[in-house]
């Protein structure tokens, strides 16, 4: 690791994580995605130019603001979970996480990015996929499929240095965004009917 400092936005992604896996008010997974973005953000901005760091923040932010202005205000209410169901899903994530953590030095290696960037990224796609196959909500579907798309973003990006790369990288991000919206306003007027 380059900078010891970035081990506290990386404990922050990790934490964030565990928190919208185990809670289902839309809100709070909201705000924790905020977090997610804005901690990949602190570990970005030492590795690219401002510019392009402040493009991914304001694109998941903004991604964002679309999901939250189309979610149902009756997903509010809570499933409750059992209490094996939190232990599975926090055992399931955490497996994730060790497999992360001893395979970050070759994927380092091999692709030539910052160990810092490489974990953060893995974090949070392998959240993404772990959110994908457990959601049963569908805003935390498209949450899922949006963390998957930064994960993966993060790793791209750091190898293409490409300001048309990039910014289609987040028109594509806005346009899932967007497309999530779309259906979950749809959803909701179809159980209205």
């Amino acid at each position: 690791m380059e900078n010891w400092i970035n081990v506290a936005p990386i404990l922050v992604i990790t934490a964030a994580c565990f928190f919208m896996m185990l809670t289902d008010d839309w809100k709070k997974n909201m705000i924790s995605n905020g977090i997610v973005f804005l901690s990949a953000f602190l570990i970005l901005i030492q590795f690219w130019s401002f510019s392009f760091s402040i493009v991914k923040l304001i694109t998941g932010l903004m991604s964002l603001a679309i999901l939250g202005i189309s979610i149902n205000r009756n997903d509010s209410i809570q499933n409750i979970k059992s209490r094996s169901e939190k232990i599975f899903r926090t055992g399931a994530l955490t497996l994730i996480y060790l497999i992360i953590i001893f395979i970050s030095t070759r994927v380092a290696n091999y692709l030539s990015i910052p160990l810092e960037l490489i974990i953060s990224a893995l974090f949070i796609l392998g959240f993404g996929i772990i959110q994908l196959g457990m959601s049963q909500r569908l805003y935390k579907v498209f949450l899922a499929i949006l963390l998957m798309f930064f994960g993966f973003e993060l790793i791209y990006s750091a190898n293409e240095a490409s300001l048309l790369v990039n910014g289609l990288l987040a028109l594509v991000m806005m346009l899932v965004s967007l497309v999530g919206g779309y259906i979950l306003v749809s959803e909701y007027e179809s159980r209205e009917e």
